[in-house]
């Protein structure tokens, strides 16, 4: 099977994003298509002391506090290691010691080319915050029992975390990381 003929029709730029309003050519004649591009990004599966690092902060595009990995956009000339690095300083104030590259997923592969970076370790100190301009961040640290409540109760949902829990589970790093 080969994949249909895809082309842009157009383009607008918008903050961070940048639109492509497109046409797929199919056997039953042309489909609209839109693909919102973005720049890639990093995120941390960081313990401190035997807890999950985690960030509260409001997400409008979804209308309430959400409980995320740190993370954030991967600035021109930076590797997605030095973007998770920064971020986790940045957002929570914590200094990422050594850490284990766990790959890269596509958030939502339907309507973005989006990239998200994850990296696991362990904080080794604090450090002052530096956040962006209209950003507020909590810091929230959550033990293993309650990372795996909330999997278990389906308040967890933010999808890197499942992907960071799983690829440690299997690499057998998870007690070392809360250990």
């Amino acid at each position: 099977m080969e994949p249909f003929e895809y082309r842009t029709i157009s383009s607008q730029e918008l903050g961070r994003y940048r639109i492509e309003l497109g046409e797929l050519t199919t056997p039953e004649g042309p489909s609209p298509y839109s693909i919102v591009r973005m720049r890639g990004f990093s995120c941390c599966f960081v313990t401190v002391e035997g807890r999950l690092a985690m960030v509260r902060q409001y997400r409008y595009s979804v209308g309430s506090w959400q409980l995320e990995l740190p993370a954030g956009g991967i600035e021109r000339g930076e590797t997605p290691r030095e973007a998770a690095t920064r971020e986790l300083a940045e957002e929570v104030g914590l200094v990422a010691g050594e850490l284990i590259d766990l790959g890269m997923v596509y958030p939502s592969v339907g309507s973005t080319d989006e990239r998200c970076h994850i990296f696991a370790g362990k904080s080794t100190g604090t450090c002052a915050r530096n956040l962006d301009r209209g950003e507020q961040t909590e810091l929230v640290l959550l033990s293993r029992q309650e990372v795996e409540r909330m999997i278990d109760d389906g308040s967890a949902v933010y999808p890197a975390l499942y992907v960071a829990w799983l690829k440690l589970e299997r690499l057998g790093l998870l007690d070392k990381l809360f250990g």
